[in-house]
C-alpha cells in the first residue's frame, strides 16, 4: 500500500502521464527503518524503469538560472523552451500552428502522430501547450510547433536569432 501510494504522489508530480488512479492508501502506518527500506526501493524502480526509456517518474526538466532560451517562429506557432537532458524542453503557454501541411503526415509521420497524441492527452489543447513537455530532439518540437517537418538545429533561435546549431 506504501509503495503504490509513493509511484503515484510521485508519477502525478512529474506530471509526464495522465495518472488513472483515483483512491490509493494515504495512511499506511510504517516503522522509520521500514520507509527508508522503501525510499531505496523506489530508488532503485526509479532507475530501472528510466533506463527501460519510461519516464514516468522522472520530472520534467525545469530551467534554471543558467538556462538560454530559444524561440521557433512561424506558421502561425510560436514556441519558447530549452535544451533539456533527455532533448529538448518547450514551455506551457507555447502555441502550435492552426494547421499541418499534407507532407507532414506521409514525409514525417511520427511528427504527425506525437502532435495528435499530445493534443489528445491535453498537453496541446486550443493551440497552446497546457504544460512543459520534453521532446526527444529540437527538431521534433518544432515540427510539431510548426506543422511542417523542420530542422530544429536552425528553426530554434536565441532572442538574438543566434542558430541552435550555432550554440
Amino acid at each position: 500500500r506504501y509503495l503504490e501510494n509513493r509511484f503515484v504522489e510521485i508519477a502525478k508530480e512529474c506530471g509526464r502521464y495522465t495518472i488513472l488512479t483515483k483512491n490509493t492508501y494515504k495512511n499506511t502506518v510504517l516503522k522509520e527503518a521500514q520507509i527508508a527500506t522503501m525510499g531505496e526501493f523506489i530508488d532503485n524502480v526509479k532507475i530501472l524503469i528510466n533506463t527501460l526509456g519510461y519516464k514516468v517518474l522522472v520530472p520534467v526538466p525545469k530551467a534554471n538560472d543558467e538556462t538560454i532560451y530559444l524561440y521557433c517562429k512561424g506558421s502561425g506557432g510560436s514556441a519558447k523552451g530549452f535544451i533539456s537532458a533527455g532533448g529538448f524542453t518547450v514551455l506551457e503557454g507555447s502555441t502550435v500552428s492552426d494547421h499541418t501541411v499534407p507532407s507532414l503526415e506521409t514525409k514525417g509521420k511520427s511528427y504527425y502522430n506525437l502532435r495528435n497524441a499530445l493534443v489528445k492527452d491535453g498537453t496541446i489543447s486550443d493551440r497552446i501547450f497546457t504544460r512543459d513537455y520534453e521532446f526527444k530532439a529540437p527538431s521534433a518540437a518544432s515540427a510539431v510547433i510548426l506543422g511542417h517537418t523542420s530542422n530544429g538545429n536552425v528553426d530554434w533561435k536565441t532572442a538574438d536569432g543566434v542558430k541552435l546549431k550555432d550554440l
